[in-house]
């Protein structure tokens, strides 16, 4: 499953858990997460 689309969105900030890969997380992991992502993808475009 591509789960790519999930990093392009806020989640809200009433949302304590989010159930991601399988695993049980919390909202601060995920932007964690969804954090790295963004930075992996900047710095792949801009070795291109």
């Amino acid at each position: 499953m591509d789960d790519k689309f999930l990093y392009y969105d806020e989640i809200p900030k009433g949302i304590k858990t989010i159930y991601f890969n399988g695993k049980r997380i919390t909202r601060e992991e995920f932007l964690i997460k969804k954090n790295k992502f963004v930075n992996k993808k900047n710095e792949a475009k801009a070795s291109s």
